[in-house]
């Protein structure tokens, strides 16, 4: 599933191409991918209206219209990229797991689900395999997009002042969940999922399965400080590609070459040499060093 540092790439990707252009037409394949907001006609409302903006929350890009906000969410597979028609396209082939996969620029296929015109010609293309991500319409009424985030539970924001040790401390406050499962609630820390959740609980020194009402001070300040750094560092390299995910043209990110543990199992730890070891928490794969990342200090 694309994370924080996957969609950060494809907003900084998109921002200054669809920045000041018209959104001309839209079309949709599957409307599976449709939330309600975006249905019954709703699209259309868009159609003539300029790009302002091209901004993030968690896992949740925005397209701010001058009217209405576009909201995607990737989900497992998503793809946002663009596509123009004067140039050519990449040629496909065929994973057994994953379906169509492509470098660079692409033409739809049966897995291309909305098709967005711009005012310059070229297309905004959302592709998704396994339909788990989603399409939102907002108009761009006083507070409707803060009351959108409220609903879906997003917690503090990487990146912003809202991030800050204070409110990360106090974001411990009655919690009970083991250290792995309380980073994947994203009212915890928005954008972090199962790989950066490893990464950072790795960076902290932190064994995934302590609880969070056990942890000191200082292991807390240690994840505050070690959250970031990994997503950071995610960003810095593009995201993890290991196999879905791909930046606004069509390129694979290159971070799961910086990974420490996660996908590592049975790999020499990159800091001791201890033989990675992957478990599962919240029914999701974890991976961490049990030298490094000790169940008790």
């Amino acid at each position: 599933m694309p994370e924080l540092p996957e969609v950060e790439t494809i907003r900084r990707g998109l921002e200054p191409h669809l920045t000041g252009l018209t959104l001309q037409s839209l079309a949709v394949t599957d409307h599976k991918v449709l939330d309600i907001s975006a249905r019954d006609g709703k699209l259309s409302a868009l159609e003539g209206q300029r790009i302002e903006a091209v901004t993030r929350r968690g896992k949740y890009l925005v397209v701010a219209l001058e009217r209405h906000y576009l909201i995607f969410h990737l989900g497992m597979t998503g793809q946002l990229t663009l596509r123009d028609p004067a140039r050519a396209d990449a040629e496909s082939f065929e994973r057994t797991l994953t379906g169509l996969e492509r470098c660079d620029q692409h033409a739809p296929d049966r897995h291309t689900h909305v098709h967005i015109l711009l005012g310059d010609g070229r297309q905004l293309l959302f592709r998704d395999i396994r339909k788990f991500g989603r399409v939102y319409v907002l108009e761009r009424a006083s507070e409707q997009l803060f009351a959108f985030f409220r609903l879906h539970h997003l917690g503090l924001e990487p990146f912003t002042s809202d991030y800050n040790l204070r409110a990360f401390l106090a974001a411990f406050r009655n919690r009970t969940l083991r250290l792995k499962s309380l980073l994947l609630n994203q009212a915890f820390v928005a954008g972090v999922g199962n790989i950066y959740a490893d990464e950072a609980l790795f960076e902290a020194g932190l064994h995934p399965a302590r609880k969070a009402s056990g942890l000191r001070r200082a292991e807390k300040e240690r994840l505050f400080s070690a959250i970031q750094t990994v997503l950071e560092r995610g960003i810095e390299f593009g995201g993890t590609s290991f196999r879905d995910f791909v930046n606004s043209e069509g390129e694979k990110g290159a971070n799961q070459e910086e990974l420490y543990v996660y996908g590592r199992e049975g790999e020499p730890c990159l800091k001791c040499q201890t033989p990675i070891v992957k478990t599962v928490i919240s029914q999701r794969g974890t991976h961490f060093c049990p030298k490094c990342q000790p169940r008790r200090r």
